[in-house]
């Protein structure tokens, strides 16, 4: 069995993800319900993460479609022959585009996670003694993590040539991501005022999109 280029290129981008993210994840689950204020609200709390793991799921079988290791399906990878499972020409092109696009991400995301510090939980809750944080990634965009979150899912649905999980991250996980984002701004905007509304206008108020962009939400 032999994977393409692209999607062994994708592997190791994942055991390299895996590595960083251990010590930090670590203490963000440590941290998770012991916050002064949790939000139970599934669509708020749970739903990114599930919905997420979905779209994982459904990367997987692109990738194992798109090298040849089971049959194809509807939506998963375009109706397309590959010989020996190795792309080229614009296919090439799309999927090493995925790629790029799944680098930045885990730089936003697992960067995104650092930056927050102590102010990392794995859940939407307001930990004791939190701040409003303006350091590392969070000086370029309001949720960093949950842009790195979609760029990765995005990127890596582009590097496997999978529509459907395009389509998935795009109009599924993209928008409750975006709607927990909302979420929290509203109860920090509660907590401390008038420091982070003026943050959040040093930044447009980008919560995915890096203020340095010209567009973007």
């Amino acid at each position: 069995m032999t994977f393409n280029i692209p999607s062994m290129t994708v592997v190791g981008l994942l055991f390299i993800g895996i590595a960083l993210s251990v010590p930090v994840l670590y203490k963000g689950f440590s941290r998770r319900g012991k916050g002064t204020f949790y939000e139970s609200n599934f669509l708020i709390q749970r739903a990114p993460q599930l919905l997420s793991g979905v779209n994982v799921a459904l990367i997987v079988l692109s990738f194992m479609v798109y090298n040849n290791v089971i049959s194809g399906i509807p939506g998963l990878t375009p109706v397309l022959s590959l010989t020996n499972s190795e792309p080229s020409g614009a296919l090439l092109v799309i999927s090493w585009l995925g790629v790029l696009i799944m680098i930045s991400g885990f730089i936003f995301m697992i960067g995104g996670w650092y930056s927050l510090g102590e102010a990392f939980s794995t859940d939407a809750e307001l930990l004791e003694g939190q701040e409003v944080k303006d350091s590392g990634l969070l000086k370029f965009v309001m949720h960093p993590a949950y842009s790195g979150i979609i760029q990765s899912l995005v990127g890596a649905s582009i590097a496997g040539l999978s529509p459907l999980s395009l389509l998935f991250a795009l109009f599924v996980v993209a928008p409750l991501w975006l709607r927990r984002a909302k979420y929290e701004e509203e109860l920090l905007v509660k907590t401390f005022g008038e420091k982070y509304k003026d943050y959040a206008t040093k930044l447009k108020w980008r919560r995915l999109v890096p203020s340095f962009f010209p567009i973007g939400v």
